[in-house]
């Protein structure tokens, strides 16, 4: 009854756009996403619902997070493509939740994620990171959910980004393997740029290509201080795994 109340609320909230569309930096929050949740100032497992929750709570522009697939078919947040040793494409859900994170989780369902979201209704949006896993499946299930409006998705695959762009999503959707130039991406329909910051020092004038073209722009996983200071300056979304810094 609960799951329902929750799914409930979500489908009369307002979170859905008829349109998608990259949703500003709000005046107050930084535009800071957090890798994996909000988990090194705690010792939180990464990915967990403790520190997504965590990263909700905060002044921040997004929290981001990895899906992959099990192999019944359930859909799971997890950076590796492993849980403590099993390999997730091949391990029922059930057999997943016969292990558990320090803190006691089982491995979370993106349903879980979803739900926690709704329950909380923060301004902080969910960075999707597509692993392993059916596109179709996890946008299917964000729709159900009515907050499809408060996700951006970003991709090492190409083809994700491509699945994207065939929905409509293009514009919310960022690639992260580098191998692309910006004018390469805008042809292709993928609005956004999302590389380690390492590559934009190597090729100095992507930033400024892309926000020509009209891409969102981002870089992972920006832990030094002064280089962090330096993209925000820019105006590029950073990801890092701490947002207190």
């Amino acid at each position: 009854m609960r799951t329902l109340l929750l799914t409930l609320f979500c489908l009369i909230s307002g979170l859905q756009a008829a349109t998608a569309t990259v949703p500003r930096v709000g005046d107050k929050a930084a535009p800071l996403i957090a890798h994996r949740g909000c988990w090194s100032g705690d010792s939180l497992p990464q990915n967990s619902i403790a520190s997504f929750r965590k990263a909700l709570q905060q002044n921040i522009y997004g929290t981001e997070f990895d899906v992959h697939q099990t192999l019944d078919g359930k859909l799971v947040v997890n950076h590796d493509d492993t849980f403590y040793g099993m390999k997730i494409a091949s391990t029922t859900y059930a057999d997943l939740c016969t292990v558990t994170h320090p803190n006691g989780e089982t491995i979370p369902l993106l349903e879980h994620f979803l739900r926690t979201y709704c329950e909380l209704r923060p301004s902080v949006l969910m960075i999707v990171e597509l692993k392993t896993c059916s596109v179709d499946t996890v946008v299917r299930l964000i729709e159900l959910y009515n907050v499809l409006s408060r996700c951006l998705f970003i991709s090492f695959s190409q083809q994700y980004c491509l699945e994207l762009v065939d929905k409509g999503l293009g514009p919310v959707t960022a690639y992260l393997n580098a191998d692309l130039t910006p004018q390469q991406l805008n042809d292709a329909g993928i609005g956004g740029i999302n590389y380690h910051y390492s590559h934009y020092q190597s090729h100095p004038t992507w930033i400024p290509e892309a926000k020509a073209l009209g891409l969102w722009t981002g870089t992972w996983t920006v832990n030094n201080p002064a280089i962090k200071q330096s993209f925000l300056t820019d105006s590029v979304i950073v990801t890092t795994d701490n947002v207190f810094q």
